[in-house]
């Protein structure tokens, strides 16, 4: 029997260490993952008592062992990350830059140390969002379905697992626990811990749904994101079809402008307290570059700034007044 103290452990902590103590099965009547039946515990602010976290910890027994079913480990030349099954037939969402160009060789090592061959399929490289196909005849492979990121709520319980420091045979897929800190179209952010390798691995919400993939990881354990589902819906079958593209980042300047006779647009107003505006933007600045590319219109603005990653320094080529003027700004993130 294990004795905890639950006045002094995190709740996330405590589950993990409840949810290892004794993981149990689930008898595995398809091919699909997916837990209709989630506990109110769950929607709570924080568990209201001890039975809460037992309840949450019966959930999280049930689930889990399904769940690192559909979690692999993927090799891609020398570099390696995690991916999970998200179809019968053997595709694997992952994150870009874990997979690399389309029709690379994949090895994939699934949850008990088999080994697979895949192919790399298509990328979105601004969202880190890609496919991999695994090339067998089985058409029962083990898959979670991928659930609607938008409707996602800051708050709500969320796992990830994955292989972190890379695949280790003894030690298995590790789980981490946690919440959802920040949400916006583009991208996803939990306080579960993640380290290299994690990359590409799956974030599932309490259904056992895909609600995200993890994508940036940094030293402090709440700087962490993960690409939104949407990523995948919205771009499905141009990452079926093995397309290298790119979709807007999320990036966001803070101005609006209209086109002008000759080069470049004319600022029109500025949004208090914004990028630009802490960069020292005018209404009435002429920009005639971005990136040291050319604007003619407040769409081709738009587009430019989307190529770019939030948080990216950026450079702007201005007119004001008459006189030639460079600023650079950081590029902060649209929430609509």
């Amino acid at each position: 029997m294990v004795v905890l103290n639950f006045n002094k452990l995190r709740v996330g902590t405590l589950l993990y260490c409840l949810i290892w103590c004794g993981v149990t099965t689930l008898a595995q009547d398809s091919s699909e993952v997916l837990f209709t039946e989630v506990p109110k515990a769950f929607s709570k602010i924080t568990p209201d008592a001890k039975g809460d976290l037992r309840v949450m910890q019966d959930h999280l027994r049930k689930i889990v062992p399904r769940l690192k079913e559909c979690t692999v480990h993927l090799q891609i030349g020398r570099a390696q990350g995690s991916g999970v099954f998200a179809s019968a037939d053997g595709l694997i969402l992952t994150a870009a830059h874990v997979s690399g160009p389309p029709g690379r060789r994949v090895i994939v090592t699934t949850h008990d140390g088999n080994e697979f061959v895949g192919q790399t399929l298509g990328r979105n490289t601004t969202l880190d969002a890609s496919l991999i196909q695994l090339e067998s005849d089985r058409t029962d492979w083990p898959h979670c379905t991928l659930g609607d990121s938008d409707k996602v709520e800051l708050g709500d319980w969320c796992i990830t697992l994955g292989h972190p420091g890379g695949i280790d045979p003894d030690r298995g897929l590790v789980l981490r626990l946690g919440r959802i800190i920040f949400k916006s179209r583009w991208i996803l952010q939990t306080d579960c811990e993640l380290v290299g390798g994690d990359s590409g691995g799956p974030l599932f919400d309490m259904a056992g749904r895909i609600i995200g993939i993890n994508t940036q990881i940094q030293e402090s354990t709440n700087a962490n994101f993960h690409v939104p589902a949407s990523a995948y819906s919205d771009g499905w079958d141009r990452l079926l079809a093995g397309e290298s593209f790119r979709s807007h980042s999320g990036s966001y300047l803070g101005v609006t402008c209209e086109s002008r006779e000759g080069e470049g647009v004319t600022i029109t107003y500025v949004y208090p307290g914004d990028p630009a505006d802490r960069a020292g933007l005018k209404i009435g600045d002429i920009l005639l570059k971005f990136q040291n590319q050319k604007v003619s219109s407040l769409k081709e603005l738009i587009d430019l700034v989307g190529e770019e990653p939030v948080g990216k320094t950026v450079q702007l080529d201005l007119i004001r007044d008459g006189e030639p003027l460079t600023i650079n700004l950081r590029l902060g993130m649209r929430f609509d």
